[in-house]
């Protein structure tokens, strides 16, 4: 009754206050976001949080054991935990009396101390609140949903029974991974470099190859040139950064298939006032069925030269076009490199902060499948990597530092990568490039590839148990499988359930660039907005 009354203080409906028991499985920042949005908002009585690793808030990214190398990708004065409150973490760590840098990447186990504080807040709330919230440090393994209503979950230790279950589970399985070397061989992999002690076992003198140019791949380098390693970084007159190796000779090599590098995250973002990539535009176009990828283009080129920007798009599709050698490639990196930099500096980072722009409006275009199908598809093949390097771009402290390791010749970037595979005759993998195959006897895989495919035997029990019983399907575009699970967009309800509602890793598929904390927080919010309609609004899109 007490929860009940302190939602309708809160503006619940009391016709209609929403489900009284709510269960979580996962509890990384999209479960912590959602546990918090429900505490402070909703009319709930019961909530029941399963965290397989025991360890409440942090989740997968943010770690607290992991190292201090791993930078946050966004600055300290925009990472949020609720949709409208995007300086939640320096505000918490200047709580802690911290003097902080708003611009600064702070590692990112420091935001796994902030997630699992807001865990343990979220309890102090609901106790207050007389809301019964129980935290079980378990894997749930399945789940069904009973004929007299509600979903039944089922783990190692026992059964229970709630209204409704948000699925925020934000890790897949790899997908494709590569084989451990043969027993007795002295080659080394590292297959996740998260939690892995193996990188800073790495000789001094090695040369590591790190398959991917993500930001996984950053924190790698990060990790591999660490001051524990006894190198420095350092500015010179110029106030450049300088690479002093000391006793640290390793050589990383960022082998992918583009070897397209991040762009950065802006310090000073452009004023962006969109007047042609927007919402009527959108829907005109698609109304016509002509909203294809390369009407998309010339919207973002007509926006571009608005703002006084003219855009090279054959530079962007192909940034080594003309390379006719490894180190031709290793130049332009730097060069580039080098223009990012600068025009992070300048305020010159068009791409980066209009893709920050446009993050709810693609996420609703592609929400409400605007996109033709097969543009849809061609988008997630030909196009996404390329539009992640300025919708999820790095920190300019990991920029400089890769800037000053390619120019000392300690980083340096393989494209046009076509296969990996272990050749005894060296004793080590082989990786087919675009200037000739690399021998790898240290190789680090950060590529990202992970399996979001709902229908894969690879998935862990609980998902392949929602999928057999067709609680949980796959999302398809034009009628084919794609990455993903099905969902009512505007409620997040997995297709094929009554009560199990997603909010993870498994709307990469049907939205846009999910794993932004901005957009889980907002996914939460959409959940949460469906089951108390009277007690949380729906989440605003600026459709201009």
């Amino acid at each position: 009754m007490a929860a009940q009354a302190a939602g309708q203080a809160l503006g619940g409906d009391g016709q209609n206050p929403g489900p009284s028991h709510v269960a979580i499985v996962g509890c990384g920042f999209t479960g912590t976001s959602a546990l918090l949005q429900l505490v402070d908002r909703c009319p709930v009585q019961r909530i029941t949080v399963f965290e397989a690793s025991g360890d409440f808030g942090p989740g997968f990214p943010y770690r607290r054991d992991d190292s201090a190398d791993y930078l946050l990708n966004n600055t300290t004065d925009t990472l949020c935990l609720l949709p409208h409150n995007r300086q939640a973490f320096i505000a918490w760590l200047r709580g802690q009396g911290e003097a902080v840098e708003p611009k600064g990447h702070l590692p990112r186990q420091r935001y796994g101390d902030f997630l699992a504080d807001a865990v343990g807040a979220a309890a102090t709330l609901a106790a207050a609140k007389g809301i019964t919230l129980q935290r079980i440090a378990a894997e749930v393994t399945a789940a069904d949903e009973p004929p007299a209503g509600g979903v039944r979950l089922h783990w190692a230790g026992g059964t229970l029974l709630a209204d409704k279950l948000i699925l925020a589970t934000g890790r897949c399985p790899q997908l494709a991974a590569i084989a451990a070397p043969p027993a007795g061989s002295a080659a080394l992999l590292v297959a996740d470099h998260v939690r892995s002690p193996v990188l800073d076992a790495v000789p001094l003198d090695a040369t590591c190859h790190v398959l991917g140019a993500s930001l996984s791949a950053y924190d790698v380098v990060n990790r591999l040139f660490s001051p524990a390693s006894g190198c420095r970084f350092e500015r010179d007159a110029a106030g450049v950064l300088q690479f002093l190796p000391g006793p640290n000779r390793r050589r990383v090599l960022l082998c992918s298939r583009s070897g397209r590098l991040k762009h950065l995250q802006s310090r000073a973002p452009m004023p962006i006032q969109r007047r042609h990539v927007t919402w009527p535009a959108l829907q005109a176009l698609a109304a016509q069925g002509a909203l294809t990828l390369e009407a998309l283009q010339g919207l973002v080129d007509a926006e571009a030269h608005a703002h006084g920007v003219a855009l090279d798009w054959a530079a962007l599709r192909q940034p080594y076009a003309g390379c006719d050698s490894a180190e031709d490639v290793n130049q332009r990196a730097a060069a580039l490199l080098d223009a990012a930099i600068a025009d992070t500096l300048d305020g010159r980072n068009f791409l980066v902060d209009l893709a920050g722009n446009l993050q709810t409006l693609l996420w609703d275009a592609f929400g409400q499948r605007l996109l033709l199908p097969a543009d849809e598809a061609r988008y997630r093949q030909v196009a996404e990597s390329a539009v992640l390097g300025w919708a999820a771009p790095c920190p300019l402290p990991t920029a400089e530092r890769l800037h000053a390791l390619l120019r000392a010749g300690a980083l340096q970037v393989r494209h046009g990568v076509q296969g990996v595979a272990w050749s005894d005759e060296d004793n080590a993998w082989r990786i087919r490039c675009a200037f000739g195959d690399e021998v790898a006897q240290v190789l680090v895989n950060t590529t990202g590839a992970l399996n979001r495919r709902i229908d894969s035997p690879a998935q862990p029990p609980l998902v392949r148990c929602l999928a057999a019983q067709g609680l949980l399907q796959p999302y398809r575009c034009g009628g084919v499988v794609a990455d993903g699970a099905a969902v009512d967009m505007a409620t997040l309800r997995a297709i094929g359930s009554r009560h199990v509602h997603v909010a993870g890793m498994w709307l990469w598929g049907p939205a846009f660039f999910t794993s932004s904390a901005f957009m889980m927080a907002r996914a939460a919010q959409t959940v949460l907005a469906a089951l108390y309609p009277g007690s949380v609004a729906l989440p605003i899109s600026p459709r201009c």
